[in-house]
């Protein structure tokens, strides 16, 4: 297995997060966290990239204990996007995505070929000389993009090397703020580097996406991995309700392979909690 994570259990101010949560996960697959607000999914694919260093359970990569990997061998092997990341200063966006070859300074002759091949990729090449922080929230999510695309790149062709069991990729909330032909086209990049052997893990929470797009589907409850599995295993009307509390329709289309999921506005009340409901569950 690429990913191990056994019995993960963290606590961030004295609050249980995670608690005792199992997952597996094979070279060149497309994971998909799913799961309400506050159940996990970031905590956990932050706990993966290694910057929850006090949690209990083991995680390993590639057979190998998280604990045991150095900062530069994980940075090498796993590439980061995260949902809170945020640069003040006015780098060019040629200059961010090059960020994600630091790692390998001295080591890769083509950096700067494959940085210029992630921001083609991404369709951000043209901004190339403009400052990062003139962007529109969309751009900067496909810069983002395009730099953790250059971090797992050995070679400047997505296609152009075998990855399996070398390389990790995760992604929290990737496509945050892209309009949709850009969201389309960075799972769709996501998707060619599973098949060619990267493990990718991401936090989504469009069902549509999520469906068109992951091989395997987590769904978080309380800290826990709630249901597991391919799509349609995992998404029915009882787990969707029992996970975010809205009743849905799960419906073929005879334009798409993958079920559609489509709330039922209008037919059943929401119920909210109050005010001593919400104070409790804290």
């Amino acid at each position: 297995m690429m990913l191990e994570v056994e019995k993960l259990t963290v606590e961030l101010g004295g609050r249980p997060i995670l608690h005792n949560l199992d997952l597996t996960a094979g070279t060149g697959e497309l994971c998909v966290l799913m799961g309400a607000n506050g159940e996990g999914k970031s905590t956990l694919l932050r706990a993966l990239a290694g910057e929850y260093p006090g949690y209990k359970g083991r995680i390993a990569m590639a057979g190998k204990d998280l604990r045991n990997t150095s900062i530069k061998e994980q940075a090498q092997q796993r590439a980061v996007l995260s949902q809170q990341l945020s640069l003040h200063l006015p780098f060019t966006v040629e200059e961010v995505v090059m960020m994600g070859r630091f790692v390998y300074t001295g080591t890769h002759a083509n950096d700067k070929e494959m940085v210029q091949y992630a921001m083609k990729q991404l369709q951000v090449f043209d901004l190339r000389d403009r400052s990062f922080l003139t962007l529109s929230g969309g751009q900067k999510q496909r810069v983002q993009m395009a730099r953790v695309l250059a971090q797992v790149l050995e070679v400047p062709d997505i296609n152009g090397m075998d990855y399996a069991g070398k390389k990790i990729l995760l992604l929290d909330e990737p496509v945050t703020g892209m309009d949709i032909l850009h969201q389309q086209l960075s799972l769709q990049l996501a998707t060619q580097l599973a098949q060619q052997g990267v493990l990718v893990v991401a936090v989504l929470h469009d069902f549509q996406l999520t469906a068109a797009y992951a091989q395997r589907v987590w769904l978080l409850k309380h800290g826990r991995v709630f249901s597991e599995g391919g799509v349609r295993q995992v998404f029915t009307p009882v787990n969707i309700e029992a996970c975010f509390g809205i009743a849905v329709h799960v419906l073929d289309h005879p334009g798409v392979s993958y079920p559609l999921v489509v709330t039922a506005a209008g037919q059943h009340p929401i119920h909210l909690p109050t005010a001593a409901q919400a104070i409790k569950s804290f």
